[in-house]
């Protein structure tokens, strides 16, 4: 019995498929692996918007905030720009480590790209650099200099 060229046709569209499925997934990644990526991406972005509040907090009253609360509570009411939790509910980590300088740390799903050559040393790129796992960041919230 010889097959019909529907019939193969159809198959053979439905190999094409599949191979084309397969070979989004290895140049992209997994839905899974995306996910972890932009869960990372989110938590990156929040610890740059809390160095930025923590160095405005520092501005206004002269000192580190002694906890990641107060800043809520220096907003006045206004929402803020970043979350105290990450995706996953895991609390940020901040501690104290000098009169103008703290540490920052996360968990992270993954282990970011290299940076690329030229990249700007802003904040969000800073925090976009990280290992896989519990990773912190070192920062300061010098008062500006006098005059």
């Amino acid at each position: 019995m010889k097959p019909d060229p529907a019939t193969l046709f159809a198959a053979g569209a439905g190999i094409v498929a599949l191979a084309a499925i397969v070979a989004g997934f290895l140049v992209i990644g997994s839905p899974r692996e995306i996910r972890r990526e932009t869960l990372d991406r989110i938590r990156a972005n929040d610890l740059a918007a809390i160095s930025q509040a923590i160095t405005a907090y520092r501005l206004t009253h002269e000192q580190l905030p002694a906890r990641l609360d107060e800043l809520i509570l220096a907003t006045h009411g206004a929402t803020p720009r970043f979350h105290l939790k990450d995706p996953a509910g895991r609390a940020y980590a901040y501690a104290i480590t000098g009169p103008y300088s703290y540490e920052l740390c996360a968990e992270f799903d993954t282990a970011s790209a290299a940076p690329a050559a030229g990249a700007t040393a802003d904040r969000r790129a800073l925090f976009a650099r990280h290992g896989r796992g519990r990773h912190c960041f070192a920062q300061e919230a010098r008062p500006p200099a006098r005059r």
